[in-house]
């Protein structure tokens, strides 16, 4: 193949012997820009900055309320809370009042406002989340994000309402349950005080009473976990439905799930033989609080990956929905413990009289279903408190700013890739338009092509006409003088 050469020195000569060619192609791409600059549309950007604090729902059980430094858990709250910022709800009434129909006459659809005008950036390692909005104006702008910022708190005040309203109804059927049990125990205890003349209780029975209250009240506070366990299951397998329902635990959650189930049934066996700051019981709290914050870190690992495509709000559930199958799971584990201590305790009360056992069990029947409808009692109005409060898991740290310029169209860079685009077509052109010109120019060219040496040169009529008119015209300026 025959070796082409390019001259750097020969491409310049073309390109300034074209040079008005180049700049009228560059003038037409600076035009076009300057076209496009007039009748596009300024968009401005106002920015508000947002902390997204760890929050509660009622999938949260007593797994999910202990501080854990999970970067995956907080990563995963931030982005659903993202996406309910940009859900429907919060966005379809921004529309309504920020945006003018179009000439179809129709506004901006939901999913086209999302995509071009919403975005959410959460900074690395931090609580924070900054929203965007963009719009036709400053003021447009600076509306359409205060109102989605305060339609997103509206929201999740809505969302959390919501939950703390079923807590709070089972809670209060679980309420009138106990209230009517404790008074059937109640009107026995009488009973069984009148019948048999025993109104008050020797040291004997006073420490049996007082060790099997102990036990009673572990059970009623597990009870009281399990139940609540198990209603936060079916609140978030109802909102699941049938996606991620069958989701298996992964080898890990189980491992962690019968570690911890353990630990909680040795924790349950000091009950009655250590008090809260013997060693033994240390030391078994401190191996639960890490086989919870391990279980928690699992779980959200596990969820992210076999549920990648599912959006943050149902990896949310999902992680709840293990929390709480873990919390059953250890309540039941935890709750057999404490039936093995019952069973001693109710050999201890076999042991004792006729009278005095028959005393005992009713005794003892006032003062679990009186514990259990305390503790009732103080979550209801736990929940009833938190049903009305506005939660405080986000905070606006900075207002949705004023933009004072627009952030599109960028007038310098966009006449600055026009003058560019247009110097290098422009230049592209000519040297392709040299370098395609297969026309005969020089007498190198004849001898290159043809192979045969070259005897002369005719010059060219026009040229020999121009210089001979400019000879005889310098003649007779001299003759002249």
């Amino acid at each position: 193949m025959e070796e082409i050469t390019i001259d750097l020195r020969e491409i310049a000569q073309v390109v300034l012997a074209n040079k008005k060619k180049v700049a009228a192609i560059t003038a037409a791409f600076m035009a076009v820009g300057g076209a496009y600059l007039f009748v596009a549309h300024p968009v401005y950007q106002s920015d508000s900055l947002l902390r997204i604090k760890q929050q509660k729902g009622l999938g949260d059980s007593i797994l999910a309320s202990l501080p854990t430094n999970n970067t995956t858990g907080d990563k995963q709250r931030m982005m659903t809370d993202a996406e309910i910022l940009k859900s429907r709800n919060v966005v379809l009434p921004v529309i309504e009042a920020t945006e003018e129909p179009g000439k179809d006459g129709k506004l901006p659809t939901y999913e086209s406002y999302v995509q071009g005008h919403i975005t959410t950036k959460p900074y690395k390692d931090t609580e924070i989340l900054q929203v965007s909005v963009t719009g036709k104006s400053p003021e447009q702008a600076q509306q359409a994000n205060a109102m989605l910022v305060q339609g997103f708190i509206q929201r999740l005040t809505d969302l959390s309402h919501e939950e703390q309203k079923d807590t709070r109804e089972f809670l209060e059927q679980r309420l009138a349950d106990a209230k009517d049990e404790l008074g059937k125990a109640e009107d026995k205890l009488q009973a069984y005080q009148a019948e048999n003349k025993m109104y008050s209780t020797d040291d004997q029975m006073k420490q049996v009473t007082d060790k099997l209250n102990l036990v009673d009240k572990e059970k009623a506070a597990n009870q009281l976990d399990l139940e609540a366990a198990q209603a936060g299951l079916n609140s978030v397998n109802g909102q699941l439905e049938s996606a991620g329902v069958s989701i298996a635990d992964s080898p890990a959650i189980q491992q962690y799930k019968n570690q911890l189930a353990q630990l909680e049934g040795t924790r349950a066996s000091y009950v009655g033989k250590f008090t809260d700051e013997h060693p033994k019981v240390q030391e078994v709290n401190n191996q639960i609080a890490k086989a919870r914050q391990s279980l928690n870190e699992e779980i959200s690992k596990i969820v992210a990956q076999q549920a990648p495509s599912s959006s943050p709000v149902q990896q949310g559930l999902l992680a709840d929905k293990f929390k709480n199958e873990a919390a059953i799971a250890v309540a039941k584990s935890k709750q057999s413990a404490l039936d093995k201590m019952d069973a001693e305790n109710e050999e201890l009360i076999a042991s004792l009289p006729e009278k005095e056992e028959g005393y005992v069990r009713v005794k003892r029947d006032v003062d679990v279903t009186n514990e259990i409808y305390v503790m009732l009692a103080k979550r209801l109005e736990e929940a009833k408190i938190a049903e009305v409060m506005v939660p405080n898991e986000v905070q606006v740290v900075d207002e949705a700013t004023l933009p004072e310029k627009p952030i599109k169209p960028r007038k310098a860079l966009i006449m600055a890739i026009m003058t560019v685009l247009g110097l290098l077509v422009g230049m592209g052109s000519v040297i392709a338009h040299a370098m395609l010109y297969r026309k005969v120019r020089t007498a190198e060219d004849v001898e290159k092509e043809l192979g045969l040496p070259v005897l002369g040169m005719i010059p060219d009529g026009t040229a020999v006409k121009k210089s001979s008119g400019s000879i005889l015209s310098r003649l007779k300026k001299i003759g002249r003088k």
